[in-house]
């Protein structure tokens, strides 16, 4: 039996497989590159500090702090600000308070990621869509909330260490509390790129 590794891991470095290393030196060559040629724009230069990434997915919560609520995420966020986006759908995350599909998916605020030590934090706006309505009673098939003001807190780190904890101030009371947990596996870390 033969298992693939993800792209991302180290020791698959087979040839034309884009390996982790492989994409941090491409990713860096092409920013000394633009630096060198002067090309360096406000997002670029931004690029430049601290960022932090993760994706991956939740299973436990966080006792006291989050109610149980697998899901599924992913986040990119620098001091220009950058995307989110969580999912609760199919045999591992569905059925989150009795619906078949959640999405939560928005943009960042730029300025508002903060990092400290092993912690950050960042907000901005997001959109909620649940199938079907199992919150407000309409019966409708699907129902939609837009921008919604909304915190995420993670602990960096990898499987077992990593948390996140998702608070949108105008859907805690509904669904009992902040969303969010333990990553299950996955990653969330700091980058510092420099050009």
């Amino acid at each position: 039996m033969t298992v693939r590794r993800p792209p991302w891991d180290a020791s698959s470095a087979v040839a034309g497989r884009l390996t982790r290393r492989t994409f941090v030196r491409g990713t860096l060559t092409g920013a000394v590159a633009a630096a060198a040629t002067g090309r360096l724009g406000d997002a670029e230069a931004a690029a430049r500090g601290p960022q932090i990434a993760g994706s991956g997915r939740i299973h436990d919560p966080l006792p006291g702090v989050t109610i149980p609520s697998p899901s599924d995420f992913g986040f990119a966020v620098d001091a220009n600000g950058g995307t989110f986006v969580c999912s609760m759908f199919g045999p591992e995350t569905g059925g989150f308070k009795g619906c078949d599909a959640m999405t939560v998916e928005g943009v960042v605020t730029p300025g508002s990621l903060q990092i400290h030590r092993g912690t950050a934090t960042f907000s901005g706006k997001v959109s909620v869509l649940v199938a079907p309505d199992v919150f407000f009673g309409t019966g409708a098939p699907v129902v939609t909330a837009a921008d919604q003001d909304f915190t995420v807190t993670v602990q960096l780190g990898g499987p077992a260490k990593a948390t996140m904890v998702l608070h949108i101030p105008s859907a805690t009371a509904v669904v009992g509390g902040d969303t969010g947990g333990i990553v299950a596996f996955g990653r969330i870390e700091k980058r510092r790129i420099r050009a």
